[in-house]
């Protein structure tokens, strides 16, 4: 997904200007000063991008709207258009000139002959052109961003298409007329031609333009062959936001707002779908990228490529669209490309896919000016993003960038335009690869750039921010001025050079076949009597020759950047193809207090940074009975956006984890704690969990018990604002009791009866337990067992509900190896109208979604569930399997209780397995056909209510 993969959005109603007589003060609101571009362009003016293009892979790029029409140089900014989602395609059919009439004749599907006015000069005789037909149907935009193509009030309407294709022309040659008025005359429509030729585009025409937006502009190319045409436009917003922060000029005809690079043009490569949730097509990410490669190759023009989409990963470099953008990166080592790392933070381990490639994976930063100007935070330096995903398993992020910018938008959003993500940082740093690049290219107009050699002048220039880790900003912000010295530099040296980088593999236990790029210890273990080993092989460019390969060798000198890591080799070489071997120790006297651990090793060449060894040790907070399984923290203390991290090992035989945050009696308190992570690095997001003693919230609390898993879980606390300081008391408290059996799937159920059963409970910890139980039959739920197959991206399933439920939740499941295969999955339910009541998309591999009975008090509704898996490279014989529960919620649950024999109340005595009894309260009533009852049994401990225990019911499971 697009970076909503999570992309935060603020709406600000700012005022922009200056007073009579003073100076104009830049624009903070897209931040030039941060990574000192203001400094660069001001040293530099012509080396603003000119001569370099970046590729946008995205929803689209509107190139009608101000900011991206016209280059620094006055050069149209948009060069090239395409659409590899399949949204814009309209396909075609033969249609022949009426011999009464002269006009254009098409048939409706009732077989109706419709007549247009042909193209003004179309002609007769044996010289004739062909003529093909389609439609524009506006009902196919219904959940898009823009259902109504026209602003017209009505989401119904076809728009003709013509396409006049001289005999012999090939597609350059072929135009298209688009009856925009509806008015079935296609001689006062605009000749098309294919977007690259002359930059033609269009606008549907409006009854009252004085008073309606301008939605969209259009554009197309002509494809003869595939009897198609494919409309490009931006209904989603996200691209042409990336596009201008990254080569945006007067963005909003504003003569001294510009984005990072105004000088480089645009090419718009439409991934997304934005009328399904946005998410892409199977295919359209690499057939993006390949496009332009074949775009740099043909044109001999530099592309740097931003692409702000994914989705978490769940094995992490292993994903097969991470390994495809590997390959690409290899196979064209003068495409550039930049990634958003990711919204999943502050959690480690959560960089997303594809950004595990060798591009240049970027995490957000809120910058100072930014912060001060459009939310009233005055801090000294820029702050790392809480939202932006952290590194761990992967040696990611590389830099950081800013990440909250006001930028272009279409016309139809009419209210934000100051957005928040990974997504804004991303083209941020293309637009430093495009003025870095373009600068080289000032100099020489001939040279080519490596991306190996811009990552390393960017990652080289980088400076720490206080309180973050090579996890948080990889080698930190960069600074452009030095880059350009250093990118200099590294050209200069490195003219033959024959290496692209090196491949860094270490053994990680959690990463995939236990390897990974680098060391992750996330566990009560990390090694010690054993030094952790890493592996580099040197990446050889294409083209390199037998003799160059062979005659290769390199020597690095080693350096520590940690005290608890040390190396015992002052250096290592690589010759050939073989690997080098660096053994890194971890000092286990520095490694004992609880808490995140992140320890660097470098490989020197020439006296700069060849490669980094990232290693990362959790030590975690242990519980057992002499600290009765429990953590009280009194004075804790969270600093703006530093998450202040608990990582918190759950003990054998524990069934619930209780986290309670407390304001401490008579302070003011903003801390909070919105998401909780599991061993793997997947969240679960509470937006209730923040303090906020101005409105009375003084604690908040937060139950993990069903969802439970062995590991070590992180808790991160942090304050709303950035700029403020929020104290606060954290208790950390596990049950440990167990259910046998673990899920209810039978019960006694005669005719007449109420369903009952039994389970026994034996409490595994050495601590006495008084505890309330309750239970609920919830409602009915119906399975289904689905498979993706081949090119089918699409499964859909029909829910239909009456004035018993009150709301479905459904649960959908992929396996992690599944998972891994997608590059993005949408989860659309629409209700019986086509409206979506649930636009989403699935950043796990299981996930879980309520959708509200839209017609509560009627008889019947009916709901529709689409799941939409983008898959990297289509493959016809490719299954992949999806578990699909869809639980049926009753509006008044069925009550159930629980007792042991006659008493209510129960106490779970250590070691002592107790049997209980349940019996629901009342009959339930009849559930359709291929439905099983469910609900669960809870136990609260006894004066707390603290969960400590869940039993989830699903009968005949």
């Amino acid at each position: 997904m697009l970076r909503r993969v999570l992309t935060l959005v603020w709406f600000v109603l700012t005022c922009h200007g200056c007073v009579m007589g003073q100076p104009s003060r830049a624009w903070t609101q897209l931040s030039l000063s941060t990574c000192k571009v203001d400094e660069f362009l001001a040293k530099h003016p012509e080396s603003d991008g000119r001569g370099v293009v970046v590729a946008v892979l995205d929803t689209g790029v509107d190139p009608g709207i101000p900011g991206l029409t016209r280059t620094s140089t006055g050069e149209v900014k948009v060069i090239d258009t395409q659409d590899f989602s399949g949204q814009g395609d309209v396909e075609l059919h033969r249609v022949y000139l009426d011999p009464k009439d002269g006009q254009v004749v098409h048939h409706s599907d009732e077989g109706a002959p419709i007549h247009y006015v042909p193209p003004t000069g179309l002609g007769t005789g044996e010289a004739e052109p062909a003529l093909w037909f389609g439609t524009i149907d506006e009902k196919k935009f219904t959940n898009s961003g823009v259902p109504d193509l026209n602003d017209n009030g009505q989401t119904d309407d076809e728009f003709a298409v013509l396409v006049v294709a001289p005999p012999g022309c090939g597609d350059d040659g072929a135009r298209a007329y688009v009856d925009t008025d509806l008015d079935r005359d296609f001689s006062k429509e605009q000749a098309l031609a294919n977007y690259h030729l002359s930059y033609d585009t269009f606008t549907f025409a409006r009854s009252k333009p004085e008073e309606q937006i301008v939605p969209l502009t259009l554009s197309l190319n002509i494809y003869l062959r595939e009897r198609k045409v494919v409309f490009h436009f931006d209904d989603g917003g996200h691209g042409t936001h990336c596009a201008g922060i990254a080569a945006g000029y007067q963005i909003n005809n504003q003569a001294d707002f510009h984005g990072v690079a105004p000088g480089a043009r645009v090419i718009s490569l439409k991934i997304a779908q934005n009328c399904v949730s946005g998410v892409t097509t199977s295919g359209s990410k690499m057939a993006a990228f390949e496009y332009a490669a074949r775009y740099a190759r043909e044109h001999n023009v530099p592309v740097i490529c931003n692409l702000s989409y994914g989705i978490a990963s769940a094995r992490e470099g292993a994903h097969d669209i991470d390994e495809a953008i590997e390959k690409l990166c290899r196979q064209n080592p003068y495409l550039i490309v930049c990634h958003s790392a990711g919204n999943e933070g502050p959690g480690i381990s959560t960089v997303g896919t594809p950004a595990a490639a060798s591009s240049i994976t970027v995490a957000a930063l809120m910058a100072a000016d930014t912060a001060r100007d459009v939310r009233g935070d005055v801090v000294d330096q820029a702050q790392v993003a809480s939202f932006s995903s952290r590194g761990g398993e992967l040696a990611k992020p590389d830099v950081a960038g800013p990440g909250f910018a006001t930028s272009t938008v279409p016309r139809w959003i009419q209210r934000a335009d100051f957005w928040g993500g990974t997504s804004m940082s991303s083209p941020y740093v293309a637009g430093l690869c495009a003025l870095l690049v373009g600068d080289a290219r000032q100099h020489d107009p001939q040279i080519k750039v490596r991306q190996i050699e811009v990552k390393r002048a960017l990652c080289e220039s980088a400076h720490m921010l206080p309180d973050t880790t090579q996890l948080d900003v990889g080698f930190g912000v960069p600074n452009l001025v030095k880059a350009r010295a250093a990118l200099g530099e590294l050209l200069a040296g490195n003219k033959n050079d024959p290496l692209l980088g090196y491949e860094i593999s270490t053994h990680s236990p959690s990463g995939p076949e236990g390897k990974g790029s680098a060391a992750y210890w996330r566990s009560t273990y990390f090694p010690t009597e054993r030094a952790q080993a890493f592996t580099i092989t040197p990446i050889f460019a294409p083209g390199t020759t037998g003799p160059e390969r062979t005659g290769f060798t390199r020597r690095f000198e080693l350096r520590s950047n940690t005290d608890w890591c040390s190396v015992a080799q002052e250096q290592v070489y690589l010759r050939s193809s073989q690997d080098a071997y660096v053994a890194v120790k971890y000092d286990q006297t520095q490694l004992t207090k609880p808490g995140l651990y992140v320890g660097t090793v470098d490989g020197l060449y020439q006296d700069r940074v060849a490669f980094r060894l990232v290693n990362t040790v959790v030590v975690p907070y242990r519980f057992d009975v002499e600290n009765d399984y429990s953590l009280s923290v009194k004075e804790g203390q969270a600093r703006g956006w530093v998450p202040q991290r608990y990582f918190l090992a759950v003990p054998p035989g524990a069934s619930a984890m209780n986290l309670t945050l407390t304001a401490p009696e008579g302070q003011r308190s903003r801390a909070r704690m919105t998401k909780v992570y599991n061993p793997v690095g997947e969240f679960e997001r509470r937006r209730d969990c923040e303090l906020d003693t101005d409105n009375q919230i003084r604690r908040v609390e937060w139950n993990v018990s069903d969802e439970l898993s062995p590991g070590i879980w992180e808790v991160d606390i942090l304050s709303t604002r950035m700029e403020e300081e929020s104290p606060y008391e954290l208790a950390v408290r596990f049950f440990g009791l167990q259910a046998e059996p673990p899920q209810i799937t039978s019960w006694s159920h005669s005719a007449g009866s109420k369903p009952n059963g039994e389970l026994t409970v034996t409490n595994l910890f050495e601590r006495y337990a008084p505890a309330t139980a309750e239970g609920r039959l919830e409602g009915y739920r119906k399975q289904a067992d689905e498979e993706f197959k081949g090119h089918q991206d699409t499964i859909t399933q029909s829910i239909g509900l009456d004035n018993s439920i009150r709301a479905v939740r459904l649960t959908i499941e992929f396996s992690k190896e599944d998972y891994g295969k997608t590059t993005d999955i949408g989860v659309m339910v629409t209700d019986a109208s086509g409206q979506a009541v649930l636009e989403t998309g699935m950043g796990q591999p299981v996930e879980e979604f309520t959708v509200a009975n839209p017609a509560p008090t009627a008889e019947s509704a009916s709901l529709t569930l689409k799941i939409l898996a983008a898959f990297a490279a289509p493959d016809q014989d490719y299954k992949s399997p999806v578990t699909i529960k869809m639980d049926h919620l009753y509006s008044e649950p069925i009550g159930i209780e629980v007792s042991r024999g006659s008493a209510d109340d129960v106490a779970f005595v250590p070691g002592i397995p107790t049997e209980l009894s349940f019996e629901l309260s009342d009959t339930p009533p009849e559930i359709p056909d291929g439905m099983r009852p469910i609900g669960y049994l809870k136990f609260r401990e006894r004066g707390s209510d603290e969960v400590m225990l869940h039993v989830p019911i699903d009968i005949g499971a």
